[in-house]
């Protein structure tokens, strides 16, 4: 069972223990409260509402959480962040006879726990957001989810990185950076179906109250299906570089030392 993943375990462990990685939170936190502070309407609601037109307030904050969402994957991909007492995706191939399956399982699950829970803490803002902006609970939930996606190809991205540029922080840091700035910007522009910003701003930012939004946003399979795949095909490069590793180990004159596997 997944519960019983150990790298499950470390990941549930670790988010309910202080460390380095709450403050990589509380800035994700800091940058979406700058923008729902900046995008509040600052005129009278009520004559902004009836003119058709709703606040953006809310299309902002979501862009703004996909973004911090998808640093924060990368930034754990290349081992920058980690909870209390989490180890490493090397160390699992490495130290423990864990098979390769389990541990990559594991390894987007809890990929997907971080996440969520990245988006509990952003909740409160989302909703003041929703209240002010209205629109549709389904096409919130859409980018949401669109988001999680999109942090999961964003954090095997990050451990691809890990493993070919090593324990260099500053080169990885350069490289998740570069990666984060190219597709969300050259890449999101000339293949709008790619970016979170344009399906954040179809799914929520033309919504009246006549027109269902997600509805008519003929994109929403298409971006899924995009990061879906690119995260299958980055999964199976993950998994064909730790396979790589253990070669290394098994072909290593001094085996290295195997950990008793955490339950």
């Amino acid at each position: 069972m997944m519960r019983s993943n150990p790298l499950v375990t470390e990941v549930l462990v670790g988010l309910t223990r202080r460390g380095s990685a709450q403050l990589d939170h509380l800035g994700a936190l800091l940058l979406q409260a700058a923008v729902l502070f900046v995008w509040w309407p600052k005129g009278d609601v009520t004559e902004l509402l009836a003119s058709q037109h709703s606040p953006y307030t809310l299309v902002a904050l979501v862009m703004a959480m996909g973004v911090a969402m998808a640093y924060i994957a990368l930034r754990a991909g290349v081992e920058a962040i980690l909870f209390p007492g989490q180890h490493g995706l090397r160390d699992w191939a490495l130290a423990t006879p864990l098979g390769l399956g389990p541990i990559l399982r594991g390894y987007l699950v809890g990929q997907l726990l971080h996440s969520l829970h990245l988006v509990a803490l952003s909740s409160p803002l989302l909703l003041m957001a929703f209240t002010v902006s209205g629109g549709e609970w389904a096409a919130l939930a859409w980018c949401v989810g669109a988001a999680l996606v999109q942090a999961l190809f964003y954090r095997l991205c990050g451990a691809i990185t890990h493993f070919i540029v090593g324990q260099h922080e500053a080169e990885s840091l350069l490289a998740i950076r570069t990666i984060l700035v190219v597709v969300y910007v050259p890449v999101g522009w000339l293949l709008p179906v790619t970016s979170h910003v344009a399906f954040t701003f179809r799914a929520l930012g033309e919504t009246v109250a006549t027109r269902p939004a997600i509805a008519e946003a003929p994109d929403v399979a298409g971006f899924l299906a995009i990061y879906a795949g690119l995260s299958m095909l980055a999964a199976l490069v993950v998994y064909r570089l730790l396979q790589r590793e253990r070669r290394r180990m098994a072909d290593s004159p001094v085996p290295a030392p195997v950990r008793e596997v955490v339950t």
